[in-house]
This record gives structure tokens, sequence and C-alpha cells, in this order.
């Protein structure tokens, strides 16, 4: 496992169920370009996830892992173009805009 030291949730809430398959469709077309390095923003991304809530159809988190701050803070800048074109294009699916917040990770494991 990397070592994973810091998380921004990503909390969105969708103008409607349909809007949150189509944003979640375009979240995971972003995410897929950064892992195939295609772009050279997020690169130091350690992983993600989606999550759609089952109480709330119109409600997804998106949580993303760093291994340092200034990483996180760097690829959340007003500065980085793609998840600026990225909020853009999703921005019309939105009830409103994504609330985010940073964590540090104290433990996590995943059992396969």
């Amino acid at each position: 496992m990397p070592n994973i030291r810091y998380v921004k949730k990503n909390i969105v809430y969708f103008k409607s169920s349909l809007d949150r398959e189509k944003g979640t469709s375009i979240f995971i077309e972003f995410f897929r370009d950064i892992i195939a390095a295609k772009v050279q923003a997020g690169r130091e991304m350690k992983g993600h996830m989606i999550l759609q809530s089952i109480s709330n159809p119109n409600e997804s988190i998106v949580l993303t892992f760093w291994e340092t701050k200034e990483e996180m803070d760097k690829f959340y800048s007003p500065d980085n173009k793609l998840l600026a074109d990225l909020v853009e294009r999703v921005k019309p699916l939105f009830e409103t805009m994504p609330e985010r917040s940073d964590y540090t990770l104290s433990a996590a494991v995943l059992l396969s």
C-alpha cells in the first residue's frame, strides 16, 4: 500500500439521480486519464474512491489520497486547469458546488 497520509473529501450533491450517474461516469473517465498518466496534473495522487449514497440518490463522495499535503494542495489549487475544466464540465449537473474538506489518515486496511 502506498504511503498515504492525506485525504481530500469532496461531497457532491447532484440535481437528480440521472445527473449523479452522468457525473460519476465523467469522474471515472477523469481519474482513469490520470492513472493512465495521460496528464501531468495529479500524477502524485495515490488513489481515489467514488462513493454513491444509498440513502440519497443525488449524493456522492469522492475521496482522493495523497502522500503529502503539498501535493494535495497543489492538485486542488485554482491554478490546476485540469481540475477547473472538470468542475466546469460537471457544474451543470450539481445542485450545489462540492463541499471539500481535508483529513489525515490514521489507519487503512483493505482485505481481499
